[in-house]
């Protein structure tokens, strides 16, 4: 019980100190409703690929947002689009097809630690995707979705590897940016909420 509410009392601090949210503002889709992170490339092992950029330039001309919930359905599309040019995404719209993935790892990294750990986030992103489906603010993501066409899975797979990337990045290849910092420490408060609250 001590332990319990002495994370909590830390939590709040963190959250103070940083003018983030509180944990009662936080709730089971604070990473879905974090800050964008999906293109926000904090880790040098993640880049943004010409085929995500393209397809950034290709919806833009789609959804030319202006609010927060529009700039969500503009980056998860791109998330497809994305997955879609690099074979990625399974034909059933909610799998990685993890031999492309790994191929394309293999040709673009060259430490095999780094491969690896991109990887195995993958996979770890794969799994928790199709974890958060039945969310009701993803439901609510997909029915937004539709009407473009697009499905909220490769998108929560691209900002699962964001932020993992975020996360636990290593060292040396985590961009010390003001912006990224300030990701990181939201992504470790909701996380720490998360692990609260089960």
């Amino acid at each position: 019980m001590c332990s319990q509410l002495f994370a909590l009392l830390l939590l709040l601090l963190t959250a103070c100190v940083a003018g983030r949210s509180t944990p009662q503002e936080l709730d089971e889709d604070c990473e879905l409703n974090a800050v964008d992170t999906m293109h926000d490339f904090c880790c040098d092992l993640h880049d943004e690929s010409p085929q995500f950029s393209d397809c950034q330039m290709e919806w833009h001309e789609k959804i030319q947002y202006q609010t927060d919930e529009e700039e969500q359905m503009y980056m998860f599309c791109t998330a497809e689009c994305s997955f879609n040019s690099t074979d990625f995404l399974g034909k059933d719209r909610r799998s990685l097809n993890l031999n492309e993935v790994k191929e394309h790892l293999d040709s673009d990294l060259v430490s095999d630690a780094d491969i690896e750990l991109l990887y195995d986030t993958y996979v770890k992103c794969d799994k928790h995707a199709l974890s958060m489906l039945p969310h009701k603010g993803v439901k609510q993501l997909a029915r937004r979705l539709t009407r473009h066409g697009c499905h909220p899975y490769p998108g929560l797979v691209l900002e699962c590897v964001a932020n993992e990337m975020i996360l636990h990045c290593p060292t040396k290849r985590f961009r010390q940016t003001a912006q990224c910092e300030e990701t990181r420490t939201h992504l470790k408060q909701c996380m720490q909420y998360l692990k609260y609250k089960s």
